[in-house]
Parts: structure tokens; C-alpha cells; sequence
């Protein structure tokens, strides 16, 4: 994402910009929700062959097939190839990711709300770098992490200062 692919609002300014340089495959959630996806599309396919269902009862174990390829593999596909059209920003007062497999959507955090940036070292230096905070952008991929993390930290810090009342005057008494 360029600086000038961002809506910024009045005042702000970019502070980095980029894309992954690496698309993970699988994620630590696949690690329970594929082998989960798997067995049951082994047990929809299973009922289907053996039961031969009609009707309503087909139907729904139609779905629950479907629903497990896409647990067992089709999640993992999909965030690999939305993660080929991804871009992050970070700004003075903001952390911004444009994603989306066939529509890009853009999600942001404001940067004084967020904890301290996490970093989960990937290969090739690469890395991931999250905050605890549940709905906010995570970086994946990201080239560089170590740096970026700094970044963040640093723009962090700034925009809580920023957003922390003034101290009182004690010299006025």
C-alpha cells in the first residue's frame, strides 16, 4: 500500500508501508480446525456412501461435507491467496490492512488503543506481529519484523502520549 492509496485523515501521515513478503500456508488455529474440517468431511462423506440419504437429511450432510473440506483445507487457501492482495499501513495515529480475495476491504486500529506489539518470528525473516486485543489488525508475513515491531512500539507510545490529559500545574499554588 502506497501513501497514496490511503485516506488519511487531516494531519496524519504515513509512517510505513508494505505488503507480506511471505504467505504462511497454515496458521497455529489450523492445527485444531483442519484435523476437526477433516474428520467431518470423513464422517458426511462416510454417511452419504453407507446410508444413502434423500431428502432433507442429504442436504444437510451435503453441507457438513462441504463445511469440513473447507475447515480441513479451503480456510488455509482462501488466507493464502487473500494474503497475495494484502497491504498495511501505519500512520501516526493508525494501523491499516487492505484485504480481500475478490473485494479489498480496509480494517483499522487506532494505535492509542492498542498493547504492545507482539512479535511471532516466522522463516526467512519474516514474522507476524499482533496485539492482544480481540478485532484488531495483525501484520502476517511482515519482511523486516523486528523493525516494524520497533515502529509500532515507538508510534504507540506517541499516540498515548498524545492522548493523555495534560499534568496539573503544581507550581501555581
Amino acid at each position: 500500500m502506497s501513501a497514496g492509496e490511503i485516506d488519511l485523515l487531516p494531519g496524519e501521515r504515513v509512517l510505513w508501508a508494505g505488503e507480506p513478503v511471505q504467505r504462511p500456508l497454515y496458521v497455529a488455529a489450523d492445527g485444531v480446525i483442519a484435523p476437526a474440517g477433516l474428520i467431518l468431511a470423513a464422517a458426511a462423506l462416510w454417511f452419504l456412501l453407507t446410508k444413502q440419504p434423500s431428502g432433507l437429511t442429504m442436504a444437510a450432510a451435503v453441507v457438513a461435507l462441504v463445511l469440513g473440506l473447507y475447515g480441513a483445507a479451503g480456510r488455509s487457501m482462501v488466507r493464502y491467496l487473500a494474503l497475495g492482495r494484502t497491504t498495511y499501513a501505519v500512520t501516526d495515529s493508525r494501523i491499516i490492512a487492505r484485504s480481500g480475495l475478490f473485494r479489498q476491504k480496509e480494517r483499522s486500529s487506532e494505535l492509542a488503543g492498542l498493547s504492545a506489539p507482539v512479535l511471532k518470528p516466522g522463516t526467512s525473516r519474516t514474522g507476524t506481529i499482533a496485539f492482544g486485543e480481540s478485532g484488531s489488525v495483525t501484520l502476517m508475513g511482515v519482511g523486516e519484523p523486528k523493525r516494524v515491531r520497533d515502529l509500532l512500539a515507538k508510534a504507540i507510545d506517541e499516540a498515548k502520549g498524545r492522548q493523555a490529559p495534560p499534568e496539573p500545574d503544581s507550581s501555581a499554588a
